[in-house]
């Protein structure tokens, strides 16, 4: 394992940015020294920090790997390339160099510089497969078409690249088995489907259902033994029945020991799987079963009244499980009961009658809730987050969900009566959602939860760990399901103050299977890369003349030699794979820092020898395959826990590593700033930015790191080093905006002063939006046009202005001219737990508006489109509180008691008919036709309005009512209000 980790680590584990391990030609001898002396003096066994020396590592040489262009990434090909050992650089050779290049020139020639960076986005021809490219098989060196003649063997090959994702290949070549009636074959890939997929229930019943065919009773009983309490299936157990009931003839039965047998065998079915709402058909049929045994209803004998207690347990026991069948099967016991005898079957069916109305209000929502959920046993590989297929495995999983949180919830009240009965309702559904999510590891940790939380225990067994144990046999690779593993095993262990190493052993092998399980996938992942790089190169070499016409298409313009498609497409497939590298890479890293952790809390620090910290580092840098996290992790554990110098010691050996990481390299000056060693953090910082800065390639890896200096020299440094550290930013980055170095200077994470608006005005400032848009908000064309005219809706008075007014007129209702002919009929109360949660639903749902006034909501204009004057209430109140009124006697003294508006009459008079009267409501006093004489419209009339255009009255006449008003009858009348705005 230490070669392979060592010939991983030499081309994948520097393949692609963030955790790569990049070196320029001069660093690559320097290093390879520096590593040989390092390795040489050090001291393995010390307990002593300053002697501890993290670059000890003694490991073979490692092995050659054949075909390296083919599988290298584009960033792996250095002018002289280092060898590594776990991780580290043992020597520099550059004879191995020009023998790869000599072998693989086609690709070696156009290959891009190490420090290249990989792109994040994969070329499209990654993907396109290459013609006549057949199923993945074991030797590249096959001809595609050998494999392409049987069927058999493709499918074979592609049961064995894919085991867990090629369910097609699975049932594909089992049906060409059956076909053939090669039956040995068939159970042979029956057994291995079984490893891969133990509960598949479906695939079971096939294979008994084939051994049943074939009179085979001895091998269908241990298959029976076999998948039977681990798949709690319908179908299967359903199977069960039928082969118990064949195999025990109720025809001759004199001794009555084939009936008690197959009653045992319909109790156990029922104890199983009787509360999944699929077992209807049990149920029934176990009705029908008791209903024909010996004796005879509503008979006298002890036979009789034993078959009517059976029957009736049995009816008690089935409407009380929420199913598809319960309402057949509450009718069946009511016509059972009434049939028997009236008084007691009106009491018994009063006293079952609340536990079959919360099953049935239980069935009807599981309907509801179930009604698209895929309740299957063959599951799939969840796809990938963005792929075909992700978005309906995430509503599978949430219905799954929701059905365990509905049951959680205690829908039939069992919880306190019934706790088994609840945890096995629970318990049920669990399972039922881990066999259509088999390679979902939340499932498994949701479950192996609910078990601990309720100590579910099974014959002594701890649930929780079983169905820990089960998810990684299913998801061996899960890092969740290990570290929830190992976390509970840490937690409970019960020997945790007796010997360490027996302790620690226990908390580390669930890591060192998913670490195991991970370097194996890494290791597939570079033989599918070299599978595919070679079978593209044999299909190409097919096609010469295709290739040679596309490389002599036109080139660009400038000096750069352009790559032909093929060199392309395996570039392609390169980065495609070292992305997934790297991927892998820092999921092993994050669980040695897992493992590392843990250690620590056990057995200290340890040294490279006995356990601990240190062990586990070593093991780490033995297997290769890291990144940096693992080196700033262990550093900062030396340093923070230990006070250990030796951290200072692994950032160095990091930083020789990794010399183009940034967020290593960052992590090493945020130590070095904690040390108060400042002048090493300078240097560090220029070397690392002038590397980075002197290839076009990696200048926006120094960005990070002149962004995190120049918040540090804010905060602590000069001005005139700030002022340096940011002429240096705009001239690499002339795309940032200078101002935003300076708003850098003094803002955090958390706040930042200078972006913050500041409110002056909140009714200018904090204006609401409207909730249309506003004239503004609306095209040009619609702005420009003007707007529709008003129709009125109904006559007001003249002497008020038009106003658009948002009111409307009050229509008639819809109930005044189509009353409703009857009333919704009341909710009926329920009896039990239905009754109790259908009022609890009732109460907790809010009251909605009502129709008519949601309408009218609706078809209301905005507030911004009232544009008459708005009453103001505080004018309003003020004009009333400082108006003098007079009291009664002295306003009927001053004239006040007549009527202030006289009946105006439209027939016309003669002039001087009415005497002395008002002309107007306003107290203009006048002859009959004064005003009209000396009006200035009178033809005959001179120019101009008299200083009184109205004469004063007869001497005889009254005196008037009311003063004189200034103008004449044409003038204006007054506005609404008596004149007065609010």
């Amino acid at each position: 394992m230490a070669s392979e980790g060592a010939s991983w680590g030499e081309e994948g584990f520097e393949a692609t940015e963030g955790g790569q391990v990049q070196h320029s030609d001069e660093q690559v001898d320097n290093f390879a020294q520096e590593s040989i002396v390092s390795g040489d003096a050090a001291d393995n066994g010390t307990e002593d920090g300053g002697d501890y020396d993290p670059e000890s590592v003694t490991i073979g040489s490692p092995a050659q790997v054949p075909e390296k262009a083919a599988s290298a990434t584009p960033s792996q090909r250095p002018a002289s390339k280092p060898k590594m050992s776990g991780g580290f650089l043992v020597e520099a050779s550059d004879d191995e160099d020009e023998e790869e290049s000599a072998n693989d020139a086609p690709t070696a020639a156009d290959a891009p510089s190490q420090s290249q960076p990989v792109p994040s986005i994969v070329s499209t021809e990654a993907n396109t497969p290459a013609p006549a490219v057949p199923a993945p098989v074991v030797s590249s060196n096959v001809p595609p078409a050998v494999t392409s003649l049987d069927p058999v063997a493709l499918l074979e090959a592609r049961v064995k690249e894919d085991p867990r994702g090629d369910m097609d290949a699975w049932l594909s070549l089992i049906a060409e088995y059956r076909r053939s009636s090669r039956l040995d074959q068939a159970r042979n890939v029956y057994n291995r489907f079984v490893e891969v997929f133990p509960q598949a229930g479906d695939i079971w019943v096939q294979w008994i259902e084939m051994e049943l065919g074939l009179d085979n009773f001895v091998d269908a009983e241990q298959l029976f033994g076999r998948c039977l309490m681990t798949v709690p299936n319908v179908k299967l157990w359903t199977a069960y029945l039928n082969y118990i009931r064949r195999r025990n003839d109720l025809n001759n039965d004199a001794s009555g020991q084939a009936r008690r047998t197959i009653t045992q065998s319909y109790e156990f079915v029922i104890d199983n799987i009787g509360v999944d709402r699929d077992s209807g058909n049990i149920w029934q049929d176990y009705v029908q079963f008791v209903k024909n045994g010996p004796g005879q209803i509503g008979g006298t004998g002890w036979q009789d009244q034993q078959k009517m207690d059976q029957l009736r347990k049995v009816y008690h026991r089935a409407i009380a499980v929420p199913m598809l069948t319960v309402n057949n099967l509450w009718k069946e016991y009511d016509q059972f009961e009434m049939g028997l005898n009236k008084m007691t079957g009106r009491k018994f069916i009063q006293e079952r009658s609340p536990g079959y109305m919360s099953a049935k209000s239980a069935n009807i929502a599981l309907d509801n809730m179930a009604r698209h959920l895929k309740r299957t046993n063959l599951a799939r590989l969840p796809p990938a987050p963005g792929f075909d297929g992700d978005q309906e495995f995430k509503q599978q999983v949430e219905m799954w969900k929701k059905w365990i949180a509905w049951e959680k919830d205690d829908p039939l009240v069992l919880k306190v009566d019934e706790p088994k009965v609840y945890n096995q309702r629970v318990l049920y559904c669990y399972k039922q959602a881990m066999m259509a999510l088999r390679f979902w590891p939340e499932i498994w940790v949701d479950a192996a939860e609910w078990c601990f939380q309720n100590d579910v225990r099974d014959n002594d067994k701890e649930m929780g760990t079983e169905m820990l144990m089960q998810g990684i046999r299913a998801n061996p690779e899960s890092v969740l399901l290990a570290l929830k593993h190992a976390d509970h095993i840490e937690v409970n262990y019960p020997a945790k103050e007796g010997d360490k190493s027996e302790y620690a052993k226990a908390v580390r092998k669930p890591f060192d299977d998913v670490l195991d399980t991970l370097y194996e996938l890494g290791d597939k992942v570079k033989e599918r890369e070299k599978l595919e790089v070679s079978t593209l190169k044999q299909a190409a070499a097919h096609e010469p003349v295709h290739a040679s016409i596309e490389q002599n298409d036109d080139y660009d313009d400038d000096d750069k030699p352009r790559r032909s498609p093929l060199e392309e497409r395996i570039l392609a497939i390169q980065r495609a794979y070292a992305i997934e590298t790297q991927i892998l890479s820092r999921t092993i890293s994050y669980v040695w820092i897992a493992l590392a952790r843990a250690m620590r809390r056990i057995q200290g620090k340890g040294n490279q020898t006995e356990g601990g910290l240190r062990k586990v580092f070593t093991d780490a840098r033995q297997k290769g395959r890291l990144t940096s996290d693992v080196y700033v992790s262990v550093a900062l554990l030396e340093s923070v826990v230990y006070k250990d110098p030796v951290g200072a010691k692994i950032f160095e050996r990091g930083a020789r590593l990794f010399p183009n990481d940034e967020n290593f390299m960052i992590e090493y000056l945020k130590y070095l700033h904690s040390k108060d060693d400042t002048t090493n953090a300078r240097v560090v910082f220029e070397t690392c930015v002038n590397r980075l800065i002197g290839k076009p390639e990696t200048l926006a890896k120094a960005k990070p790191l002149y962004a995190y200096f120049h918040k540090y020299e804010s905060q602590y440094g000069e001005l005139s080093q700030i002022a340096k550290l940011e002429e240096r930013m705009a001239e690499l980055f002339p795309g940032d905006p200078k101002l935003e170095y300076f708003i850098a200077r003094y803002s955090s994470d958390k706040f930042d002063p200078v972006a913050v608006p500041i409110i002056i005005s909140k009714p200018i400032q904090m204006r609401p939006k409207q909730a249309f848009p506003t004239m503004m908000e609306q095209p040009a064309s619609v702005r420009n046009s003007p707007l529709p005219m008003r129709q009125e809706q109904s006559p007001r008075p003249q002497y008020v202005r038009a106003t658009a007014s948002p009111k409307r007129p009050l229509g008639i209702d819809d109930d005044e001219l189509n009353p409703p002919k009857r009333l919704a009929r009341g909710a009926s109360p329920l009896k039990g737990a239905a009754g109790r949660r259908l009022d609890q639903q009732r109460r907790n749902q809010a009251s909605a508006l009502h129709r008519d006034i949601t309408f009218l909501l609706n078809i209301l204009p905005p507030a911004q489109n009232f544009d008459a004057p708005r009453l103001s209430p505080a004018a309003t109140v003020a004009f009333l509180r400082d108006t003098n009124l007079p009291d009664y006697a002295t306003l009927k003294t001053t004239g006040g008691g007549q009527p202030r508006y006289a009946n105006p009459s439209h027939t016309r008079q003669s002039s001087g008919e009415y005497g002395n009267r008002p002309l107007s409501p306003y107290g203009r006093v006048s002859s009959g036709a004064g005003g009209y004489r000396n009006s200035p419209l009178r033809p005959e009339g001179g120019a101009g309005f008299p200083s009184n255009p109205y004469p004063p009255p007869d001497a005889g006449a009254a005196p008037p009512s009311w003063n004189q008003a200034q103008g004449g009858y044409g003038a204006q009348p007054p506005g609404q209000y008596g004149g007065y705005r609010y």
